[in-house]
């Protein structure tokens, strides 16, 4: 199984609505590893490790809505080197 890992900024109302713990307990649910945290921007960046599939379901699931609250305006995603990750967390 080989493993990517993405990082993601998601732009929009996501900072004060949940976002964070959100897709905390949704990336810890599907198995996946990495961190989200807030951005001074506004934003909210998520880097997730995982098969090809699971990241698919990430970003299916942000194209979506991502979590109640949240409204997505767009988000940009790119590949990033894996970093060896075994748990999701949420970072300050």
């Amino acid at each position: 199984m080989t493993k990517f890992s993405m990082t993601i900024y998601v732009y929009g109302r996501v900072q004060g609505v949940g976002f964070r713990y959100h897709t905390y307990h949704w990336a810890k649910k599907n198995k996946l590893a990495g961190y989200v945290r807030n951005m001074n921007d506004g934003s909210v960046k998520i880097v997730a490790c995982g098969n090809d599939a699971q990241i698919k379901k990430l970003t299916h699931w942000l194209e979506r809505g991502g979590p109640p609250g949240a409204k997505i305006e767009h988000f940009q995603s790119q590949f990033c080197e894996v970093e060896e990750m075994n748990d999701f967390s949420i970072r300050h």
